[in-house]
């Protein structure tokens, strides 16, 4: 549900605060929407419902997208412009209403049809149910949708309301903040789709900028929120005071007091309707960005260390639970190689699954378990937990073991040639194998990769010997298995 709330808040925040800002743009003291404002709003909404649609049939999203943007782009630029130039000192002396009045309208008109696409576009690989009847997911996820476009409504009509009240120099200098984020933003997505569509080449500028910019971009929404309720607070200092009332007051005095009083009351409420809003949107955006949306964690892998024997040994009354155990064994080169033991079936019918916690297609993301079901975090896909062992799919990796007893073991080699399906590594002091220094492995200055394993070198003279013969000096190590090998059966 708060999936699809944030959605449109992030996608149609920015035209509901503009609705709320743009009386005072065009001079609308009862905070309602200059004349044609509601048609822009329409002509936005179809617009972007036109672009949404086109995109879908022609499967040109980089491109529809991109012009979107590249529009909203121009229009927020000219209106950023206007404020701090010209316009803004038109509008003091009472000039430059119909370029005021246009501004509005073509903002209007721009954000609410990238919001549309937008709104879309964060939705489009969600569904409202998985099935193809009315049932509760349905229910809760179109009552979301509904949930999301009267908050937006209510504030940008409340805000409208509240900030017709706050000094108008403010609400402007507040629309230029908004328009200001609106068009660093909106620039990193246009050269984000002209990158894709080889309009513009490729640089480390380029490529830094728009990563920057898209990553602190959905705080801008957080940001608006915040704007609006300075503005709210901003209406405290102009809000009527109440003067105390004498015992003896005459009655015109009387009437003029509860007029006073009821003023103060009525813009009280409103500020608190908007403070209510504002803090209620907030929440949800915060709870989905920096909650819900994140992915699943991995449990704690429990650390192993060999034996003399070269061997892990776990205890099968450990493991026989039904949940899934994780552990991590630290490589030579540094490659944290994690692995699970999981039962099968039940407590009367025991039988151990032990697999590398990667995926031959999905990586080394892990998987987790709810209730009953094991998931690979990648792709969110459930694994029949009996068929954990069996390689194929994205089925967890198999790793090679033996039953001893009422003991699994596992022998470190077995381990060691699974190091290369994991990308983290960890810091270790190794050792160079020409001259047999101890070298860290993540101050090396020199490091090699062969047969899967990682090599490093406490100087350029070993680093060159190693290049001209590797075979000399790796006798004994076996090659490790790539990801792609993770099909093949292992026994055990």
């Amino acid at each position: 549900m708060a999936f699809y709330i944030a959605a449109l808040a992030h996608a149609l925040l920015p035209l509901a605060v503009i609705m709320a800002l743009v009386p005072s743009l065009a001079r609308r003291a009862n905070g309602a929407l200059p004349a044609g404002g509601v048609l822009a709003l329409v002509a936005g909404f179809v617009g972007g419902g036109v672009a949404t649609l086109a995109a879908a049939i022609n499967s040109s999203e980089i491109v529809v997208g991109t012009l979107i943007h590249g529009l909203t782009l121009v229009v927020a630029a000219l209106a950023l412009l206007a404020l701090v130039g010209l316009l803004a000192v038109l509008i003091r002396r009472g000039k430059g209403t119909v370029l005021a009045h246009a501004t509005a309208l073509f903002l209007l008109a721009a954000f609410a049809a990238r919001g549309i696409y937008d709104a879309a576009s964060a939705s489009a690989n969600r569904s409202l149910t998985v099935t193809g009847v009315v049932n509760t997911e349905m229910i809760v996820n179109s009552a979301a949708l509904v949930i999301g476009v009267a908050l937006l409504l209510a504030l940008a009509l409340v805000g409208a309301r509240v900030v017709a009240r706050a000094p108008r120099w403010l609400a402007l200098a507040v629309l230029a903040l908004v328009l200001a984020m609106e068009v660093v933003a909106g620039s990193a997505a246009v050269m984000l789709g002209l990158l894709k569509l080889d309009a513009i080449g490729v640089s480390s500028g380029r490529i830094s900028y728009v990563a920057k910019v898209l990553m602190v971009a959905p705080w801008a929404a957080y940001a608006e929120l915040a704007l609006l309720l300075i503005l709210g607070i901003a209406t405290v200092l102009r809000s009527p005071r109440v003067p105390p009332l004498a015992d003896a007051a005459p009655s015109a005095e009387r009437v003029e007091h509860r007029k006073v009083r009821a003023r103060a009351l009525f813009e009280r409420r409103w500020r608190t309707r908007l403070a209510g809003v504002a803090v209620f949107l907030f929440a949800v955006l915060a709870y989905q960005d920096l909650y819900a949306s994140l992915p699943p964690a991995l449990s704690a892998a429990a650390p192993v260390t060999p034996d003399e024997k070269g061997e892990v040994r776990i205890p099968i009354e450990q493991v026989k639970d039904g949940d899934l155990h994780r552990y991590a064994y630290v490589a030579a080169d540094g490659h944290r190689v994690r692995f699970f033991l999981i039962n099968r079936y039940d407590a009367e019918h025991v039988r151990i699954g032990v697999v590398f916690d990667a995926c031959m297609i999905c990586g080394d993301d892990g998987y987790i378990q709810r209730g009953e079901e094991i998931i690979c975090i990648a792709c969110g896909v459930r694994i029949f937990k009996p068929s954990i062992g069996k390689p194929g799919g994205c089925n967890p990796i198999p790793l090679k073991h033996q039953v001893a007893g009422d003991t699994i073991v596992i022998a470190k080699a077995d381990l060691d040639k699974g190091a290369s399906y994991f990308s983290e590594v960890v810091e270790v002091d190794t050792v160079d194998p020409v001259n047999g220094e101890s070298v860290n492995n993540l101050k090396a200055p020199y490091r090699y990769d062969y047969g899967g394993r990682t090599y490093f070198f406490s100087g350029k003279d070993s680093y060159e010997a190693f290049k001209a013969d590797p075979g000399k000096y790796t006798k004994g190590n076996e090659a490790r298995r790539l990801r792609v090998q993770g099909h093949e059966q292992v026994e055990g």
